[in-house]
């Protein structure tokens, strides 16, 4: 008897070191992919040229304005556990999308021509030139299974056509992609973005030489194509401790008498009506018109500022983005496309409302 019970407690004690061994590997593992989807920070030289800049202190790029975080203000539906688990707030019917590959595009790009992708990915061809902004094709995390797709992209990213250069917002996970930026090592294109978001870029295997970076208010340009880096009211970073290390900003793109105003992600702010004055009027504006929520009222902005955004940055058509992929502020899917559309009639707002994939030739 004492034989039987000393080799179940031997069992039990094997299989209790195994199981722990298990979770221990399988924890590790989880940390390595992680961490490697977060990507590197700016290192000291890059944060002792930031310090010389009006919008950098102590560490951290700053706001125009200030933004407030009203965490004592409880957020409408589901919390945090809806990263992990099936959204309540996921579509019964997805939005209408068009499945592309590479041959939907023609060899020679259009003279003005968008096609939304989803959330705040797209592609523009502008004066014959092609050009995409903040690809994403996956999850907005960086472990598989946390803030999924409601939809799959309807371009495949092995069918991504040609490139003259893409554009980078900012770092968060559903601007800036790990598993893209991979599959961009061995093109030649350059890459437009931020100041710091470089350090992630190069850490990922980008040539240095192919990366510029930008601050608010610097040009550049590439293809012919004039690139202006504008403010917005937001933060960055792709985890806790490392927010405003990098920076977030808006793009303008310009090109044979063209003007298209990328906001990226941005709250309200005064910004708006000083980039119209200086750089206005734009014959497109994309605008985030989702993510809004009463705890953080100034990262993203509210459908009714959508419409005055639009207004003061001097804008012909809106295209609404940043929406109908990701649940990202606990409201339901629809709510956000359907106030923009309220209130688009209202003020006589001219609004392109493609579908996802769907290549729209502009006037």
């Amino acid at each position: 008897m004492g034989d039987k019970k000393n080799n179940k407690r031997r069992f039990l004690l094997r299989s209790i070191f195994f199981i722990l061994l298990f979770l221990f590997l399988a924890a590790g593992c989880a940390s390595c992919y992680a961490l490697t989807r977060i990507g590197k920070a700016p290192d000291p030289s890059e944060q002792k040229f930031f310090a010389k800049l009006p919008n950098y202190r102590n560490g951290r790029f700053l706001n125009l304005e200030q933004v407030a975080m009203n965490t004592e203000k409880m957020a409408k539906g589901a919390g945090f556990f809806r990263f992990l688990f099936s959204s309540p707030n996921a579509p019964r019917r997805p939005y209408p999308r068009v499945e592309l590959i590479r041959k939907s595009f023609p060899d020679r790009p259009e003279e003005f021509n968008v096609c939304w992708l989803g959330h705040s990915s797209l592609i523009f061809e502008l004066g014959g030139v092609r050009f995409m902004v903040d690809p994403v094709f996956g999850n907005a995390a960086p472990l598989p299974g946390i803030v999924r797709r409601f939809v799959p992209s309807p371009l495949p990213r092995e069918e991504i056509p040609e490139l003259d250069f893409v554009v980078i917002s900012h770092d968060h996970y559903d601007h800036l992609e790990y598993e893209t930026i991979r599959a961009f090592r061995k093109k030649k294109f350059p890459i437009v973005t931020s100041l710091g978001v470089g350090a992630r870029l190069r850490g990922w295997g980008i040539p240095a030489n192919r990366i510029i970076e930008m601050n608010w208010n610097n040009y550049t340009t590439v293809s012919g194509v004039k690139i202006v880096a504008h403010p917005a009211r937001h933060f960055s970073g792709r985890t806790i401790d490392d927010r405003f290390t990098t920076l977030w900003s808006a793009f303008s793109f310009e090109r044979n008498g063209k003007k298209i105003f990328y906001g990226a992600d941005s709250g309200y702010g005064r910004h708006f009506a000083q980039i119209g004055k200086e750089h206005g009027p734009f014959d497109l504006v994309c605008l985030e018109i989702d993510a809004w929520n009463e705890r953080w009222p100034h990262n993203h902005s509210f459908p009714h500022e959508v419409i005055r955004e639009f207004q003061e940055l001097r804008g012909r058509m809106l295209l609404p983005i940043h929406w109908g992929v990701f649940d990202l502020a606990m409201h339901p899917y629809y709510e956000s496309i359907n106030k923009i559309c309220e209130l688009a009639k209202t003020h006589n707002v001219p609004l392109l409302l493609p579908a996802m994939g769907e290549r729209k030739r502009l006037p």
